[in-house]
């Protein structure tokens, strides 16, 4: 049976004509940053409307990457296409699953990244790669541009 590996999509890529880019960061603080600025100079120009949901969900799974594995290095894949762009974050930890947190006081400072993200992106989830013994996972998100000539 063969094996997935890093280099799978999580979910199918956009279109063949799609842009991708990879950023490869370092397991720290900076992480995040990092990532978030890389999303935003990517999307600016041609989707600047995805720009603050982008930030945020960039910023909260690169956190949880950072947070909850011990990967030496974390991978962020962007795809842009005309209406829509993917993100996935690889991480060499495939469990316990990422989930949003329900009913939390807004007062907590974290617990709700997930929620955030469920909230802000069009779409989100988790694939696992390794095939029955799974040894990493990518949590990957969509964002979809608004296109003012739609009703």
């Amino acid at each position: 049976m063969p094996h997935a590996s890093a280099l799978t999509p999580s979910v199918p890529f956009l279109s063949p004509h799609a842009e991708r880019y990879r950023l490869s960061t370092p397991h720290t603080p900076r992480a995040p940053k990092i990532a978030r600025d890389f999303l935003v100079t990517l999307i600016g120009v041609q989707h600047p409307s995805l720009v603050e949901p982008g930030a945020l969900c960039m910023s909260e799974v690169v956190t949880n990457a950072i947070r909850h594995t011990r990967s030496p290095r974390t991978a962020v894949d962007v795809s842009i296409g005309d209406e829509k762009v993917l993100v996935r974050v690889h991480d060499n930890r495939p469990c316990p699953l990422p989930a949003p947190k329900q009913h939390r006081h807004e007062g907590f400072e974290n617990g709700r990244g997930l929620a955030l993200v469920d909230a802000h992106a069009a779409r989100w989830g988790i694939t696992f790669f390794g095939g029955f013994s799974p040894r990493s996972k990518a949590v990957w998100f969509e964002l979809r541009a608004i296109r003012p000539d739609l009703p």
